[in-house]
């Protein structure tokens, strides 16, 4: 994608930007895991959608030029900016139940990518559990000997 991004930006042709990019949107839906769900998916449906803004727009530069470099980091380092941005979505990280904060949001975009067979992907804080709170308590946990009630 960056060297389209970069003819595109050199010669004028930005609808042939949009047909490639079109074409690995098509290319990432037919490989996609579940309902268009998944992560990879919805970073090329954006990198399309902001493409698709930058043909069309008069101030292509300022759209296309972040593009190019978002693919050149992705390209060099493995680290997929539009990703992680997804990744604060809550309906896309079922398996992390955070919260949205700062410190959260540090981490998801300091963390190093891992697996590049797989979609990022950030292990909870240890205390961030689903129903940890005050007022939760856990049924199924066994109850030590000392702790129960005697008849």
């Amino acid at each position: 994608m960056a060297l389209q991004i970069v003819l595109a930006l050199f010669s004028g042709w930005y609808v042939l930007l949009a047909l490639g990019s079109a074409a690995h949107v098509i290319y990432f839906a037919n490989f996609s895991r579940s309902d268009l769900q998944d992560l990879p998916f919805q970073a090329r449906l954006a990198f399309f959608v902001l493409v698709l803004l930058g043909t069309f727009m008069a101030l292509r530069i300022l759209i296309l030029v972040p593009l190019l470099a978002i693919s050149v980091v992705e390209l060099v380092k493995r680290y997929n900016v539009l990703e992680r941005l997804l990744y604060l979505v809550p309906p896309n990280r079922p398996e992390n139940p955070e919260s949205l904060s700062l410190e959260f949001v540090m981490r998801v975009f300091t963390e190093m990518p891992k697996h590049l067979d797989r979609p990022f992907a950030l292990k909870a804080k240890a205390g961030a559990q689903s129903g940890s709170g005050a007022d939760s308590f856990d049924f199924t946990a066994p109850v030590p000997k000392g702790d129960r009630r005697k008849r």
